[in-house]
């Protein structure tokens, strides 16, 4: 009776240790992340690049895709305008880069840095289509499981020319601030 008891005991060790290592514990498993994002909001722009204007609002509209956790791309299209004044200066930028996820359980951290392009209409620049990027950041609240709440600020570096006998800043490099609220949903 001995025996058998040993011996069922030996057969059953190893098949009980292989289905230990064949699944890996749940703290061992990597938590899913949402590889997509889309997402929409209001911005707020300082307008140092558009004469008679201090500042711009708009939308901003992006996705991004997730390589890992903490690495992927984003792809940002932005339309500004001011409708106060006289004149009624536009910017709309497309900017595209890489950028850095701080993950947590419910709030994500972002950096990046775009490049592209920006582009005004009705504010005497010349020319009218500069090359741009934006170095900035910010944060996502989840709300719900596929829904977030985004805040982000980017410092967009321009350089657009004033026309000659314009009065305006230098014709070199401008930086116009931005800061943007809205929506994500993640996928």
């Amino acid at each position: 009776m001995k025996g058998k008891f040993l011996l069922s005991v030996f057969a059953l060790l190893p098949i009980s240790l292989f289905g230990q290592t064949a699944k890996p514990a749940a703290a061992d498993v990597e938590p899913a992340f949402a590889r997509y994002e889309v997402f929409a909001g209001a911005d707020y722009s300082s307008a140092n690049q558009v004469k008679s204007s201090s500042a711009l609002v708009g939308v901003n509209v992006g996705a991004d895709a997730k390589l890992r956790k903490w690495f992927g791309g984003v792809v940002d299209f932005g339309d500004y305008s001011d409708s106060h004044g006289l004149a009624t200066p536009t910017v709309t930028t497309f900017l595209a880069g890489p950028e850095f996820y701080i993950p947590s359980e419910k709030l994500t951290g972002f950096l990046h840095v775009m490049f592209g392009g920006a582009h005004t209409s009705n504010a005497g620049t010349t020319p009218d289509i500069s090359f741009a990027y934006a170095v900035g950041g910010g944060f996502e609240y989840e709300i719900k499981r596929h829904w977030a709440v985004r805040v982000s600020g980017d410092d967009i570096l321009s350089s657009f020319v004033q026309s000659e006998g314009t009065p305006g800043e230098s014709p070199h490099t401008r930086s116009n601030g931005r800061a943007s609220g809205g929506i994500a949903y993640r996928f």
